[in-house]
């Protein structure tokens, strides 16, 4: 009763300090509740690959997968309620920005350094994450590792940031990171008239692999859309893209070839785009979770079904749900059990005010 008590006087706060925001700030606020929630909710059950072991966890919850009692992701632990490193890279610029700091892309990267650096209060511990990789590759490692797991991408970037060796995002990484980053800008300057300088420098910091660039500047773009209008059309998309980023325009094509067949979503995701971090599949798992719901509750739950980089996919989900359907539509419970609901917001007033 005490801790439902706890639960309540969150929600309370997080409600007035919406209430009281500016409309900026409350649409900021929207789209990144919604990421932080749906990472929270999908990652107990994050990096499941095997899809028969993931319905077996989740036997008897199939209708609520969300914040899994146990943690039963593979490769990592955390109690219920917190997020991955695909969330708290969003953090860490959401931080540097209700800090005071305007954007410039070299207080971007102090925004990102100082939130992983050796030291941090944030729980991760690039020496520790190097030496089980390490024991990993020996075949002695203990898994799942127990605490915070550190993304290649900051690994990356806090050796090339050091070397100053430009873009500091490696060109291997394949993942939504860069996204991540740019969630952020995107809801602070989505009305700049440099909004696409920003948004290419910003996903750069995190990955300078083309696919991977091309797919996160779609997805702000995506973003910036909902948060001009929520009744926006996604798939009107492809003709303001299909001369600037033809692979996208394929990528959003094989997403609608797979509706059009009213392929279940579990088998689009594993059996055409891939269940894994890397674009185009975790923006094609995303924008068909997206498409196929009517809910911002549906959207994440099928995605963390579909398994693989459920969070990645479900940051994405949720941002554009919440615009979509609304802050106030997003499950109360849910916010409730996310450890960085009532911070996301606090911070996000501070940034977008």
């Amino acid at each position: 009763n005490e801790y439902k008590s706890y639960l309540s006087f969150i929600m309370s706060c997080i409600v007035k300090k919406l209430n009281d925001a500016s409309l900026q700030s409350k649409l900021g606020c929207s789209v990144l509740l919604g990421a932080v929630v749906g990472d929270a909710a999908a990652r107990p059950l994050h990096w499941i690959y095997d899809i028969a072991q993931l319905k077996s966890f989740i036997s008897g919850y199939e209708d609520t997968p969300e914040f899994f009692h146990v943690s039963k992701a593979p490769y990592y632990s955390l109690e219920i309620g917190e997020n991955s490193c695909f969330w708290d890279i969003s953090e860490s610029v959401l931080k540097g920005l209700a800090d005071g700091k305007e954007y410039n892309l070299d207080a971007v990267c102090q925004s990102i350094e100082e939130y992983f650096k050796p030291g941090n209060s944030n729980g991760y511990d690039l020496k520790g994450k190097l030496d089980y990789l390490a024991k990993m590759k020996a075949g002695t490692a203990s898994m799942p590792y127990q605490g915070k797991w550190l993304s290649s991408s900051i690994i990356e970037f806090a050796k090339n940031y050091k070397e100053n060796k430009k873009p500091y995002g490696g060109s291997t990484i394949k993942e939504s990171d860069g996204f991540s980053a740019c969630l952020p800008i995107v809801c602070k300057y989505y009305k700049d008239p440099d909004f696409e300088i920003k948004i290419d420098e910003t996903t750069n910091i995190l990955s300078s692999w083309p696919t991977a660039v091309s797919h996160s500047k779609v997805a702000c773009l995506l973003t910036r859309e909902l948060l001009l209008n929520s009744s926006f059309d996604v798939l009107s998309i492809k003709s303001k893209i299909k001369d600037q980023y033809p692979d996208v325009v394929k990528s959003i094509e094989a997403v609608e070839d797979c509706i059009s067949k009213n392929m279940d979503h579990v088998e689009a995701v594993n059996q055409v785009f891939g269940s894994a971090c890397a674009y185009p599949g975790c923006f094609q798992g995303a924008l068909h979770a997206f498409l196929t719901s009517s809910s911002f509750e549906e959207g994440v739950r099928k995605t963390i079904k579909a398994g693989g980089d459920n969070c990645g996919r479900s940051l994405f989900v949720g941002a554009m749900s919440a615009l979509k359907y609304g802050a106030d539509n997003i499950p109360c419970n849910w916010i409730e059990r996310t450890k960085n609901a009532e911070v996301t917001v606090e911070n996000s007033i501070k940034a977008f005010n």
